[in-house]
């Protein structure tokens, strides 16, 4: 994916902006349903690799959740947190000023970093399929060993209208046309499934 679709940006700036203002550093400006959600969502996008002392990319990084949960977990490494939306990325970096976060429309901005790691969680609830495997690649591209994503499922029963839900066997499928060492994880919740992609 070399540029964000304008029309996807405008849609995330629609939904999350006014979440930022309204909500500033809580779980719900970035509109998970709980801390607890949020958390295990995280736990479950590193429990496949010993993060402490990499260098993570943080795609979609919101008002810096995850970085927080990192310095929790003893982290010691790089981070680097990249959002479409300034006011994410303003009230992320008054909370957790000792990361680094960026506004970041293409992803070729974040070439320089060369991440051991990169994670996307939440990334796609307002993607499509196209979005949705364009940005995949262009991810594993990116990182020098693995790639943790995750995306609400095509399984759940009860589907949010609006919201991308990805069909789990297509995206193994697509994903190991880009690389045959996989992990795929669906049993933490239900409505919700991570998987990791190997250099």
């Amino acid at each position: 994916m070399k540029n964000t679709n304008k029309n996807y940006a405008a849609s995330l700036a629609r939904h999350y902006a006014p979440l930022v203002l309204k909500h500033g550093d809580s779980f719900r400006a970035v509109d998970w349903g709980s801390v607890a959600g949020q958390n295990m969502r995280f736990e479950v996008l590193l429990d496949c690799v010993d993060f402490r002392h990499l260098r993570i990319l943080d795609v979609g990084c919101g008002v810096g959740h995850l970085a927080a949960y990192l310095k929790k977990r003893g982290f010691e490494g790089s981070y680097l947190g990249i959002d479409l939306l300034p006011e994410m990325i303003k009230c992320a970096k008054i909370h957790h000023s000792d990361f680094t976060f960026q506004v970041v429309n293409s992803l070729e901005k974040a070439d320089t970093f060369k991440p051991d790691l990169v994670i996307a969680s939440g990334l796609f609830t307002f993607a499509d399929e196209i979005l949705f495997k364009d940005t995949i690649s262009r991810l594993f591209q990116l990182t020098c060993h693995a790639l943790a994503f995750n995306s609400l499922s095509a399984w759940k029963e009860h589907q949010v209208q609006n919201e991308f839900h990805a069909d789990p066997f297509e995206t193994f499928k697509f994903c190991a046309g880009l690389t045959k060492q996989i992990v795929f994880r669906h049993d933490y919740m239900p409505n919700d499934f991570s998987m990791f992609l190997y250099k």
